[in-house]
């Protein structure tokens, strides 16, 4: 492994433990699966358009949460739990703005090759603060919990791709999101090994 490519993959390793993104992201979310009884909580909004969650599959439901009062939704607040029953597969949901007519998945880029969704076993990944008091009430005793936080625009409609507009928990999942510490561990692991991939080459280059 070259000293350049070291280099690449501790960026990104950075990238990704970045609470808030400036740019798109343009890598698929890991895949996530259900592993029994899997429960959506709603956690935190704060997007000024309308949007809805849907699931796609392994079981399709339309209109599992909404931010703000549409059609016979109306609105929910953090803390508000729907079980989505028992279920066995990878999960795919979808964000559905009504203000802008787009739909996003969480595997799969939208017309520009931005992605729309960010995983995370911790919530303070987002940089939102602390988790809302009665999202964590109802967490309280759930078992595998992944949070997925969403950028709710595209490119075309003004989005700002903090990847924090909306975001939602899901009990009883699993993905293979590493862990913020391991994350860090190895990034730093990279770029020591690089340190040292160029500073050999550089003693070489002296000695020869």
């Amino acid at each position: 492994m070259t000293p350049r490519t070291l280099l690449s993959m501790a960026a990104l390793v950075a990238a990704v433990l970045a609470p808030a993104n400036a740019a798109p992201i343009t890598t698929p979310p890991p895949p996530l699966f259900a592993t029994g009884d899997v429960k959506a909580i709603y956690v935190f909004a704060n997007a000024r358009n309308t949007s809805f969650l849907d699931e796609a599959s392994p079981v399709s439901w339309t209109g599992i949460f909404c931010n703000h009062p549409s059609g016979s939704c109306v609105g929910n607040t953090a803390g508000n739990v729907v079980d989505l029953g028992t279920q066995s597969g990878a999960l795919v949901f979808g964000l559905r703005n009504v203000s802008t007519g787009n739909t996003y998945w969480t595997n799969a880029a939208d017309a520009d090759g931005a992605y729309h969704a960010v995983f995370a076993t911790d919530y303070s990944t987002f940089g939102l603060g602390a988790l809302p008091v009665a999202a964590a009430t109802a967490l309280a005793g759930l078992a595998n919990v992944t949070f997925i936080a969403w950028e709710d625009r595209d490119a075309t409609n003004g989005a700002d791709f903090d990847y924090n507009d909306l975001v939602f928990a899901f009990s009883n999942t699993a993905s293979a999101v590493p862990e913020p510490l391991s994350l860090s561990l190895f990034g730093v692991g990279l770029l020591g090994l690089a340190g040292l991939h160029i500073a050999r080459r550089r003693w070489m280059t002296k000695a020869a």
